[in-house]
């Protein structure tokens, strides 16, 4: 597509009236006669769905694009356009994003979607998903035309009858939200699952708002903690969750790791091992054995005596041992550096509300430890890298700054 100029698509404005002018085209029947119709036919149709949205400067910008693209689009695929519409669906691909983006900005279902509607909005898309609802077309990005119009489609009589009056509202806030236009397409970025999530209740809205103003670093930061506390949640407090914890942290440093496995004994039977992980370096397996005591109460010296007596009495002796616990008694906590066991002190009991940092304790602790034993050269690199990510860290917190 050598003729497109990306100049059409510069500004959401533009990046809409295109994106409307490709969806009227790709569901339309055949492909205009030039000697009968100088100007698209479909033009007018798509200014008059752009003036639903857009006011001012930035309609005559999209009004300008999308006149600009149809020309375009006639004069060097004319006769492709007569046989199939795979061309508009490979640009709807290429250009999503940038159409994405622009549908998005001009959406209007915070000022119209209510309370009564919002729940029958977000059954229709998820139903036209599932394939509940008749389909004209569907493009391979994903947009839809409906066999009718939504005032007329059956689905509303069929499965939305218990709406009564209310019916007429999720018709208009359909076609008035910018979720359906011309009566009877949506667009693609309206039926992504992340979008009909989001069809929800004023504080969980303004909830996503503040969230699509965090600077990159510390939206990635926000998202890493919630999947750490999405994969915890619902776990007791107990031994579980903290072996979990460990096991995610040594998997991320590369070993293979096993929790509650039971390992030969010297002099047979078998030892469970809380968490067992190995890492191969060349052609020698390099084992870690990590014991987990998630206890309101401090450790005392017998329990890291009877856990060094485990770790002595296995066949495959551990080449790291690690104990990780709330608190050691100062006893337990000499008696467990002297055994040969890295100590790690959390503070605080494991919970699903603490999960992220917990996780980045122990993580920080092993990384340290892997990275100090590492050749000085590696050393470097570490360190380097480290430097850099303070350095987006303070960068982060500044654009936060500036911005609030």
């Amino acid at each position: 597509m050598h003729w497109f100029d990306k100049s059409l698509i510069d500004t959401d404005a533009k990046a809409f009236g295109v994106y409307l002018a490709l969806l009227k085209a790709r569901f339309s029947f055949g492909w205009w006669d030039k000697e009968s119709f100088p100007i698209p036919p479909i033009v007018d149709e798509v200014k008059q769905e752009i003036s639903k949205f857009l006011a001012g400067k930035e309609m005559y910008e999209a009004f300008e694009a999308l006149e600009k693209f149809l020309m375009l689009l006639h004069e060097h695929e004319a006769e492709k356009l007569r046989q199939s519409r795979t061309l508009l669906d490979e640009m709807e691909i290429k250009y999503y994003n940038s159409f994405k983006k622009a549908c998005y900005k001009f959406y209007r279902a915070y000022k119209i979607i209510n309370e009564n509607v919002r729940d029958a909005i977000k059954q229709f898309l998820m139903d036209l998903k599932r394939d509940v609802i008749d389909k004209w077309d569907i493009s391979r990005a994903g947009s839809v035309k409906l066999n009718t119009s939504i005032p007329y489609n059956p689905y509303f009589k069929i499965h939305l009858f218990k709406l009564g009056n209310e019916i007429t509202k999720v018709y208009d806030a359909l076609t008035t939200s910018g979720i359906v236009v011309f009566n009877n397409i949506i667009p693609a970025p309206f039926l992504e699952d992340e979008f009909i999530e989001r069809l929800a209740p004023p504080e969980i809205r303004e909830k996503i708002k503040a969230e699509e103003a965090e600077p990159p670093v510390i939206k990635i930061e926000r998202a890493k903690k919630e999947k750490l506390e999405e994969k915890y949640e619902g776990k007791a407090p107990t031994r579980e969750i903290l072996e979990s914890i460990v096991r995610d942290v040594l998997e991320d440093l590369g070993f293979r790791v096993e929790t509650n496995k039971k390992l030969d004994a010297r002099g047979g039977g078998k030892i469970e091992v809380d968490v067992w992980g190995i890492k191969l370096i060349g052609n020698t397996g390099f084992y870690v054995y990590a014991s987990c005591r998630n206890w309101e109460r401090e450790i005392d010296k017998s329990t890291i005596d009877e856990e060094f007596g485990r770790t002595q009495h296995l066949i495959q002796i551990p080449h790291l041992k690690i104990f990780v616990a709330k608190k050691l008694t100062d006893p337990a906590r000499q008696t467990g550096l002297a055994d040969g066991f890295i100590v790690i002190e959390l503070g605080e009991k494991v919970t699903t509300n603490n999960a992220k940092e917990i996780y980045e304790i122990i993580y920080k602790h092993l990384k340290e430890l892997f990275v100090g034993i590492a050749p000085p050269e590696l050393q470097r690199f570490a360190k380097e890298a480290k430097e850099i990510s303070e350095r987006l860290k303070n960068l982060a917190e500044e654009i936060e700054r500036i911005s609030s």
